[in-house]
């Protein structure tokens, strides 16, 4: 499973809290240009747009900061999404390990999968710090999973949120079930196996039915 948007909804506070400094800055968010990087790394590159339209340097550290700041206080407000539970529960009693694979760092996936109390129902927790800072588009995290669960990509199933995760599913060679979350809703998932508005569209045991016959 992909983290976040997909476990949790950090997506929103992601946008809404970098939305707020261009906001404050007296630039309108470019939402067009967030979505084509959603599901990657992104560090800096906000900022180093935001730039480029003033036309003027900013302090790169103090403007991180904060929207930093704004984006922990949204997202520990957080809960898990529907049917994350479920799916897991159900996964655990038919004996099928699960993996998270994220292109965030272990500093913020472990960190909120703690706080939900998930941490510990992962075989593997797998991040961009794992690859060599490498992130989805690439295919590197769930590469990574599927050797540290020990199973080849044929036998395994990637739920995703973003069409650049997606992307990344796909080049490992693996199945995807797509959950988009609300900012990409009309994005292009071609390729996904099946596509849900959410994971508790239908019940977790007809859902792995579904993925692994």
């Amino acid at each position: 499973m992909d983290f976040d948007g997909t476990i949790v909804d950090t997506e929103s506070p992601a946008y809404e809290s970098t939305a707020q400094i261009w906001a404050d800055n007296g630039v309108e968010f470019p939402m067009d240009w967030w979505l084509a990087g959603m599901g990657t790394d992104r560090k800096s590159a906000w900022v180093e747009e935001l730039e480029n339209r003033l036309g003027q340097q900013l302090d790169h550290d103090l403007v991180m900061k904060e929207r930093q700041r704004i984006k922990d206080v949204l997202t520990e407000e957080q809960p898990l999404l529907p049917g994350v539970i479920e799916l897991l529960e159900a996964a655990e009693k038919r004996g099928i390990a699960t993996a998270v694979a994220s292109s965030s760092p272990h500093s913020w996936v472990d960190r909120h999968l703690k706080r939900v109390g998930l941490f510990e129902s992962f075989s593997c927790v797998v991040c961009r710090d794992d690859v060599d800072g490498v992130s989805k588009p690439a295919p590197d995290v769930f590469l990574r999973a599927l050797q540290l669960l020990g199973v080849t990509a044929g036998s395994a199933v990637v739920v995703e949120d973003s069409p650049n995760g997606l992307k990344a599913a796909l080049a490992a060679g693996l199945r995807t079930v797509v959950v988009p979350n609300p900012l990409v809703e009309a994005l292009n998932f071609s390729g996904a196996y099946a596509r849900y508005k959410s994971l508790d569209d239908l019940p977790a045991d007809q859902l792995l039915d579904l993925v692994f016959t």
